[in-house]
């Protein structure tokens, strides 16, 4: 059985608190760079050239986009090891 993550869809309150977020110095979009970094070292997605800036300059000072996205890739390592209990 092959697993795939999520639709990728977000809710419209979802879209909305996201917004929110990025308008407060960006925070939401700044959480989202090292998230997207493990995602694209699995082959899922591509980073931006914006995104591979700001994962560069998150690293720069004590590497916290490198920490926040190891424990990101390590909660994506263990979604091939699960099996869903419907499926």
């Amino acid at each position: 059985m092959t697993q795939q993550l999520g639709s990728g869809r977000t809710t419209g309150a979802e879209s909305i608190w996201y917004l929110l977020g990025c308008i407060a110095l960006g925070a939401a979009y700044f959480a989202k760079v090292p998230a997207k970094k493990a995602l694209s070292e699995y082959g899922l997605v591509t980073l931006t050239g914006a995104e591979k800036f700001w994962y560069l300059v998150m690293n720069i000072g004590f590497g916290s986009g490198y920490l926040v996205k190891v424990i990101t890739k390590k909660a994506l390592s263990e979604v091939s090891q699960t099996r869903h209990p419907l499926g």
